[in-house]
């Protein structure tokens, strides 16, 4: 049984705070790497994985909750308008609770990865929103070339964008993860045990993830093989073959 290494109420929540705070900084950080600064593929969550198991020491841990959302989520590429799931607020938020709670079991490392999915989902919500707002910055620009002002003008906007985007997603990371972390308490404080008694590989994660590259090969027969197969599977699971 894997419980929380102490409670929320004494020192663990200053362990938590510290956590929460790398969390937040390179989460913001890193959000930026979507559409402020193009720097190659540094949001993949390998990449983040990677760094975060360097930082804290559970590298094995962090590259195999890496592997799986990178996995998921092969198929979406941000191209055009399309705004993808938020990869980098699910692998972040997924890391700070497997951290936090000092966990490494693959039952309890699967919780976490679940609790992180909703973060993809409202993080690429309000990463439209953020995008939808700039349409300001866009008609500020616009304005300024018409009628030159100063020579400093698209700076100050450039900047001003930047930093409330840093500001946003740092606020939206802190609220979201601490939710998160209150939640996934609560379960492991009363299911540990249920937890503890699914017999769940790491392998297992990673060929369930699979499916979004097989998906991305654009096949329409490919996905018609896996849905049979998928309904197919959990008609046997259910019978009690598998």
């Amino acid at each position: 049984m894997i419980r929380p290494r102490r409670g929320l109420d004494d020192g663990c929540s200053i362990r938590g705070s510290r956590l929460v705070r790398f969390g937040r900084f390179f989460f913001a950080l890193f959000s930026l790497f979507r559409s402020s600064f193009s720097i190659g593929l540094l949001e993949r969550p390998l990449v983040i994985g990677f760094f975060w198991g360097l930082l804290f020491g559970n590298i094995e841990t962090s590259l195999a909750c890496a592997i799986f959302y990178e996995l998921l989520w092969l198929d979406f590429i941000p191209v055009g308008t399309f705004i993808p799931p938020h990869m980098t607020a699910a692998t972040f938020a997924c890391l700070v609770l497997v951290t936090y709670f000092g966990i490494d079991s693959p039952p309890f490392v699967f919780l976490a990865l679940v609790a992180g999915l909703p973060m993809a989902w409202l993080g690429a919500r309000l990463d439209r929103t953020m995008r939808d707002r700039l349409n300001r910055s866009y008609s500020g620009v616009l304005q300024w070339v018409r009628r030159p002002i100063g020579d400093n003008v698209p700076a100050q906007l450039v900047l001003r964008t930047i930093l409330g985007k840093t500001l946003v997603f740092w606020l939206f990371f802190v609220v979201m993860t601490g939710l998160l972390a209150l939640v996934v308490h609560s379960i492991l404080l009363q299911y540990s045990g249920v937890i503890a008694g699914f017999k769940l590989e790491w392998h297992q994660f990673w060929i369930a993830a699979s499916i979004g590259g097989l998906l991305s090969l654009r096949l329409r027969s490919l996905y018609l093989s896996v849905g049979v197969g998928a309904a197919a599977f959990g008609f046997l699971r259910a019978l009690g073959i598998f």
